[in-house]
């Protein structure tokens, strides 16, 4: 049976997501607060609850014509420089103005979000990374590093928020025995970073060596790939 995923906007679907029992939530809720008690059901259901403050921060800034996202030194050296330059030019044209008008009236608020993540941590929900990536100004790739950094400003521990981008999210997605920790019989699957993100969570943006499979990846050959 495949995991089930629940996409939510407030407290209404998170009931329902449960009482479909979905093995993960997505979003939770930004404009609403998620009550103890079904934050109390999620732990005991083992639902996965993944926050993802990145799309939100990334509406945000898309309504009101903020590029600073792709600005971000990550996005920089990883993204394809076409979509970069696509995504400004959409960004400042008037093509789009009535989008982010659209945009703009979501009920989004950071602080509720931030405040549901840290909630979740509190009651013992099993939290995991997502970034709903695909969004304007939301990169597949470098958006999760910038959303542990969004949970570390909320109140969530690093070291926590690194386990729910690597040995949780492999749980939710039945893959633990591959990959998600590094331990004997998974694939050597690696990130190294410069630096110790579970003192300094931004040092997962510093990436010095990545390792695929037992084999080093040489990041001049990825660019160079059409």
């Amino acid at each position: 049976m495949l995991p089930l995923a629940v996409h939510t906007g407030d407290a209404r679907d998170v009931t329902d997501a449960l009482q479909a029992r979905a093995d993960s939530i997505e979003h939770g809720s930004f404009r609403e607060a998620i009550p103890d008690a079904l934050l109390d059901q999620m732990a005991r259901q083992g639902t996965f609850y993944d926050p993802t403050l990145s799309v939100g921060e990334a509406f945000k800034d898309f309504s009101a014509g903020k590029p600073d996202l792709l600005k971000r030194s990550l996005v920089q050296q990883v993204a394809p420089p076409e979509l970069l330059r696509g995504t400004e030019d959409a960004l400042a044209s008037k093509d789009t103005e009535e989008l982010r008008h659209s945009v703009a009236r979501y009920p989004i608020d950071m602080q509720i979000a931030a405040d549901n993540l840290k909630h979740a941590y509190q009651h013992h929900v099993l939290l995991v990374t997502g970034s709903d990536a695909g969004n304007y100004l939301v990169m597949h790739g470098p958006t999760v590093q910038h959303e542990l950094e969004l949970w570390v400003q909320a109140g969530i521990p690093p070291a926590v928020a690194l386990q729910a981008a690597t040995s949780n999210a492999a749980r939710l997605l039945r893959a633990d025995k591959r990959f998600g920790t590094v331990r004997v019989g998974n694939d050597a699957d690696l990130l190294v970073v410069d630096g110790n993100p579970v003192e300094e969570i931004s040092a997962t943006e510093r990436i010095s060596l990545v390792v695929f499979k037992g084999e080093r990846i040489d990041r001049t050959e990825l660019f160079d790939q059409h």
